[in-house]
């Protein structure tokens, strides 16, 4: 396959470049100081004309394909050098938009998809339970009707943007339904009477904005704000294809960003009167990180180009080059700390926190354990690779 870039692929590189360039000198302060400014990022991405870009243009969003965000998002981070300048492109274009593109309802895509698109308002993704991590299927969140509305109770944790975020698509459980057949999802708005957003504990990396909590007590939601009812877990789900996308342009991204630093270090440095790109071990470190760069590009585009309608990569395409990125980069990352010598392990050197950021994304978007058991499931039929004892409610596919 053909993965030469466009005319305008180019320029939509070119201006992502430029975006994230802008603001890597306040990464080290973002970082240092847990705060990220978001408001402001958003801004200045919008700016840049990269807000909504796989959204239908009669939403306000750019009609672009997921190539088109790949491409971006991996542009973004690897000039910028930083998580956090990548999630107004997540949030106008990733799981949460797609899966209100997936709802019911026209009332309810109309409710919200201008916004989200547009960035007018930031839509976090509250699906992880304090209880249940990966086991998603065994959530506890609850959804009870009453008369034309619903009532929601229970408690989220580790959802990216807590507190900067103004809608949460949260995952629940519909009147009690066992087991994924009784699961769906809903937008929680902020200011609703019952819910309380929380910052959560400080992170190794990916610091400046909150990895958080939500609770819902007897929060009363219309029924407008229901994106999809019970049985609908295998479906919904198909959108967090397009996050585990966003995570390979991360660590594509910030791969780069590592093998840049490495690059222009060991050129730079100077011993035993000569440079220290030119000992082999050196620069055999470097053909190796290059080369599991340029193998993870080809993975990530390969899983890019997969998509249909532009919003929804399949899902073994994704999952494997998620994987696979999740792997490696952590490794070019760490490698390319070593080459800095005793400067990798300070803050002084931009290595250390690109490879805090990439460690601690390695179970972002699915752990490794559990991505090999979705793959395990579409490569080998017929075998069974649940993890749930006999009797007990299967998940759903994941399409």
């Amino acid at each position: 396959m053909d993965f030469t870039l466009s005319a305008q692929q180019l320029e939509l590189q070119e201006r992502a470049k430029a975006a994230g360039a802008a603001l890597r000198g306040r990464s080290a302060e973002w970082d240092r100081s847990n705060k990220v400014p978001y408001s402001e990022v958003v801004e200045h991405v919008r700016a840049h004309g990269l807000l909504g870009l796989t959204m239908p243009t009669e939403y306000g969003g750019q009609g672009l394909t997921a190539m088109d965000y790949l491409i971006t998002v991996e542009a973004m981070f690897r000039n910028s050098q930083f998580w956090a300048i990548g999630e107004p492109l997540f949030a106008t274009a990733g799981p949460g938009p797609c899966m209100v593109m997936m709802a019911e309802s026209q009332t309810t895509r109309d409710k919200f998809l201008p916004d989200l698109v547009t960035g007018a308002r930031q839509c976090a993704i509250a699906l992880t339970e304090p209880d249940f991590g990966s086991d998603l299927t065994s959530l506890v969140t609850t959804a009870e009707r009453r008369g034309d509305d619903w009532v929601l109770n229970g408690k989220k944790n580790f959802v990216t943007g807590a507190t900067v975020n103004q809608l949460y698509a949260v995952f629940v459980r519909f009147d009690d339904i066992a087991g994924h057949r009784g699961i769906g999802a809903v937008i929680v708005e902020e200011g609703m009477p019952g819910v309380t957003i929380e910052a959560g504990p400080e992170f190794l990396g990916c610091r400046g904005i909150p990895h958080g909590d939500l609770t819902l007590e007897n929060v009363v939601i219309p029924v407008e704000n229901i994106i999809r009812g019970p049985g609908s877990f295998g479906d919904l789900m198909t959108a967090f294809n397009m996050e585990r996308l966003h995570n390979c342009a991360f660590n594509l991204g910030m791969a780069g960003a590592a093998y840049d630093e490495a690059e222009r270090f060991v050129r730079e440095r100077v011993a035993f009167g000569r440079p220290l790109a030119e000992f082999q071990a050196v620069y055999h470190a470097l053909v190796d990180m290059w080369t599991d760069l340029e193998a993870l590009r080809l993975m990530a585009r390969n899983a890019a180009a997969s998509a249909i309608d532009g919003n929804y990569p399949r899902a073994l395409e994704t999952t494997a080059a998620k994987l696979y990125g999740a792997r490696v980069a952590s490794q070019i990352t760490l490698k390319a700390l070593e080459l800095h010598g005793g400067y990798g392990a300070t803050t002084n050197y931009a290595i250390e926190r690109i490879h805090r950021d990439v460690v601690a994304t390695i179970v972002a978007g699915g752990s490794p354990p559990v991505l090999r058991n979705a793959i395990a499931a579409l490569i080998l039929p017929g075998v069974s690779v649940s993890q749930r004892s006999a009797g007990a409610p299967q998940m759903a596919p994941v399409s």
